[in-house]
């Protein structure tokens, strides 16, 4: 079991997280951008939700804030990562009902194999090989350490300051290497791969999920699942489709993904959007986000 921390949110709130990093960085993904409540996605008092990727609940934690009596059914495989979700669940559920599992969704029920380092809860996936190869090949480690610093400044983990200065020193041969030593050790420590470990999970299916627990109707369903975003939604069932009126899906560009996952929700009859979310390392890794609203949802 990895050591849970108590961090201290901006907004006054104290959630438990594998690390203060990843904390800061959900938090100004979730509750500065709003990166779920863009392009007509709206959520309502009493709305039922899919937060598929979980990870420490901060999305349910952000809409807990907003809106009241909200069905939230939250999905998180990892065991570590799950216990700070739950502990922030029941934190922070007091006026919606909040039903969290234990495992992920994919196009089957079967058991899979994740990659999982604490320091990197964030990238857990089981699918760490092909993520790796859908990163840009052409970046240079100056273009690493660039994003990098732009955007953990960004979050307020290092200075507008030192972030100028990592990228004046860039110009200098041979520091490009040496200021990506120094921000991995500023903020996540000396990330080292042999913590990595593999964990077996249990997936189901979102058609699974819809019989099981007699669900009519999902009025959002969030999608942040490290590379499976294709395999969540290939597990809903043709007539499961009209029962969900608004997706917002993180999407790996791997293999032309980004089209093929647009194509899928416009025979559906969906309206999509396409646009990134405000990181620089997104750029490098490829990384988009969709949002796709069912046309008769749309006015």
């Amino acid at each position: 079991m990895t050591n849970m921390q108590s961090v201290d949110l901006p907004n006054g709130l104290t959630i438990s997280a594998l690390n203060k990093t990843e904390a800061g960085i959900l938090y100004h993904e979730i509750f500065i951008q709003k990166s779920y409540l863009k392009y007509g996605i709206q959520v309502c008092d009493g709305d039922c939700i899919f937060d598929v990727g979980a990870n420490i609940g901060m999305y349910t934690i952000f809409l807990g804030q907003l809106f009241s009596h909200l069905k939230i059914f939250a999905f998180e495989p990892i065991p570590d990562i799950f216990s700070a979700l739950k502990d922030n669940a029941s934190n922070y559920s007091q006026t919606s009902e909040i039903e969290l599992f234990n495992l992920g969704l994919s196009e089957q029920n079967r058991v899979a194999r994740f990659e999982f380092n604490p320091k990197l809860s964030l990238a857990a996936s089981m699918y760490d090989r092909e993520l790796a190869e859908s990163v840009s090949q052409d970046a240079t480690i100056d273009d690493w350490v660039k994003a990098i610093a732009v955007d953990l400044a960004k979050v307020a983990l290092i200075s507008p300051g030192l972030a100028r200065f990592f990228l004046k020193i860039l110009s200098i041969p041979l520091l490009g290497s040496l200021c990506l030593t120094i921000l991995n050790r500023l903020v996540l420590g000396k990330i080292d791969k042999a913590r990595s470990i593999q964990i077996d999970c249990q997936l189901k299916t979102v058609s699974e999920i819809i019989r099981e627990n007699d669900i009519a109707a999902i009025d959002l369903m969030k999608i942040d699942t490290e590379g499976s975003e294709l395999d969540v939604l290939m597990g809903i069932e043709a007539e499961d489709w009209k029962k969900i009126k608004q997706f917002v899906v993180e999407v790996h560009n791997i293999d032309d993904r980004l089209s093929k996952i647009v194509s899928l929700f416009e025979s559906h009859r969906y309206s999509t959007i396409v646009d990134r979310e405000d990181w620089e390392v997104h750029k490098l890794m490829n990384i988009f986000t969709i949002y796709a609203v069912a046309r008769e949802q749309v006015l």
